[in-house]
């Protein structure tokens, strides 16, 4: 095999792995560790093994969700691997069960509380590809739910989940689900093509908008109580103000006075990197 075939069919496994966010998830698992029990979770193997673990399961969701998805994306996305013929169908499906196999051998030795947890995990994102995606809200909130769960995960290796935890997750299920309504307005039109119910294919774009907006001012809503019920110190709420609230609110405003495809892009950017920066008000917490 040429150097060059080489590199494409690399480039092509980063494409529908999306392997930046398991890079993410990883991150966020090892917080969830570190939060529940200080610096000494980082040097067990528990917790690495369950950041790998979240990390292949991440890869494995956006695997199957390609496999479920080429018709929409053959619409709206047809740059992407399947579509644009880079990867077959078939070797997609083979490197999602594969993919699924390899979580749950990672988990296994970690015992059957993670195993489980593993297993659930790999089960919802099933489920949302090939039923949950195309529902108006409940989709949403699954696939947020995930995205909770990491923290959880990164906890449960070291052995509890004290209440920051749940904390965090609660915050991580709030701001993903704002932001997985705001994606329905970028993929209405794939999503109305392909028959798909989406808050956006329902309420149109400016409904979805505004239950983005009221979503995304909830999370500021809530994001700041763990400082006002005396469960994180002052440096945390300083720390939230330019990494989450400034940033949502900017989101918040540009959108309503502007709800063009390219602002819309623009915000989804703006969210996507809040992921890193509202790590610091977490691990401040």
């Amino acid at each position: 095999m040429s150097a060059s075939i080489a590199r494409a069919r690399l480039a092509n496994l980063a494409d529908i792995t999306r392997f930046t966010n398991s890079l993410y998830g990883a991150l966020y698992t090892l917080l969830g560790a570190y939060l529940a029990d200080g610096t000494a979770a980082l040097g067990r193997s528990e917790s690495w093994g369950a950041a790998l673990v979240v990390a292949i399961v991440i890869a494995y969701g956006f695997v199957i969700n390609d496999y479920r998805d080429v018709r929409e994306d053959s619409f709206g996305k047809a740059h992407r691997p399947i579509p644009s013929g880079r990867i077959s169908r078939d070797a997609a499906l083979r490197l999602a069960w594969a993919l699924a196999a390899l979580a749950l051998l990672v988990a296994l030795p970690l015992g059957p509380t993670m195993l489980l947890f593993a297993l659930g995990t790999t089960a919802l994102a099933t489920l949302y590809s090939f039923g949950l995606k195309g529902t108006v809200l409940l989709g949403n909130a699954s696939m947020a739910t995930l995205i909770a769960a990491i923290p959880l995960y990164g906890a449960l290796a070291s052995g509890a989940v004290p209440p920051v935890i749940w904390i965090v997750a609660g915050l991580m299920w709030l701001f993903d689900f704002s932001h997985e309504i705001l994606k329905t307005t970028a993929d209405w039109q794939a999503d109305a093509a392909a028959g798909l119910h989406t808050v956006a294919t329902v309420f149109g774009v400016e409904g979805a908008l505004r239950i983005f907006q009221a979503t995304a001012l909830a999370v500021l809503a809530v994001a700041w109580l763990p400082w006002a019920v005396g469960q994180a110190p002052l440096i945390y709420l300083l720390a939230l103000v330019p990494c989450a609230i400034l940033p949502t609110l900017a989101v918040v405003v540009v959108l309503a006075r502007n709800s063009s495809d390219a602002t819309i892009a623009r915000a989804l950017r703006i969210m996507r990197y809040m992921w890193i920066s509202n790590l610091l008000p977490i691990v401040l917490l």
